[in-house]
């Protein structure tokens, strides 16, 4: 009897040290070093993609040439959220065969390209017209979504700069504790595919990733934990079924304690 109410207790404990702990903090990968370098192979560039919307100015010495050049107007009105109309209407939508229609130039094909390839292209195209042309070239519907268990789910503009999942993240109020930091989906359309990338940012390979930068249309979903899902379903937590299993294997063993030492 007392052999097998031991077993019992050895075999509820294993099952309690296999309950799966997600680590909830970056990078628990890292060495407790001060000062750790990592080699960087994904130095990617933002490319231009159709349907994407692009702002181009373009200054010159020439008063008349600069409202020639800066006359480019968007036929849609469709906005996207965090974009106001009229920061649309001062851009050039990218067509399906990834042309722009460009004052005087005509069609000029950016999709592929980065924005310093664009702004590149344009000015030398442009050079033909005009003296030392300077121009800027931006997107304006770059963005992405943010879903799942995170503090405020939604679309993230990264219009501006490079943006990193991390920031991405930082913008949407992290990951809450009931999320998985070691199995984040990234969705991201390229060409006709669409791909499906999971990334453990547990790990400090992340950092390394091709896939940590984010690209125009991108989509971040954090999974919940699997105690959060089944707590989400209504069925009952393991954890606690296990330290209440323990609790009971305690209980009877001070039971059996007590009936040996009354028997004495």
């Amino acid at each position: 009897m007392k052999r097998k109410i031991y077993i019992s207790a050895l075999l509820l404990l294993g099952l309690h040290s296999c309950t799966p702990k997600y680590r909830m903090t970056y990078f628990k990968d890292l060495s407790d070093s001060t000062y750790t370098t990592i080699k960087l192979d994904n130095k990617t560039e933002q490319r231009i993609k159709v349907d994407d919307v692009v702002s181009i100015k373009v200054s010159t010495l020439n008063a008349e040439s600069n409202t020639l050049f800066n006359e480019g107007v968007l036929a849609s009105a469709s906005t996207k959220s965090g974009i106001t109309s009229s920061s649309l209407s001062e851009g050039y939508k990218v067509d399906k065969n990834g042309d722009i229609n460009f004052p005087v130039l005509g069609k000029i094909h950016i999709a592929d390209k980065t924005l310093e390839e664009a702004r590149d292209l344009v000015a030398q195209k442009i050079s033909g017209q005009v003296k030392d042309p300077i121009v800027n070239v931006r997107l304006l519907n770059a963005q992405v979504t943010v879903l799942g268990e995170v503090g405020t789910p939604g679309i993230v503009n990264i219009s501006e700069r490079k943006t990193s999942i991390l920031e991405a993240l930082g913008k949407v109020g992290d990951v809450k504790s009931s999320g998985r930091k070691d199995n984040i989906l990234l969705i991201r359309e390229s060409g006709t595919q669409r791909e499906m990338i999971r990334l453990n940012l547990n790990s400090a390979d992340a950092i390394s990733s091709p896939y940590y930068y984010l690209q125009q249309n991108d989509v971040i979903v954090v999974e919940p934990t699997k105690r959060q899902e089944r707590a989400a379903e209504g069925q009952p937590d393991g954890l606690a079924i296990t330290t209440l299993s323990l609790a009971s294997v305690s209980t009877l063993l001070n039971v059996y304690s007590i009936i040996l030492n009354l028997r004495k």
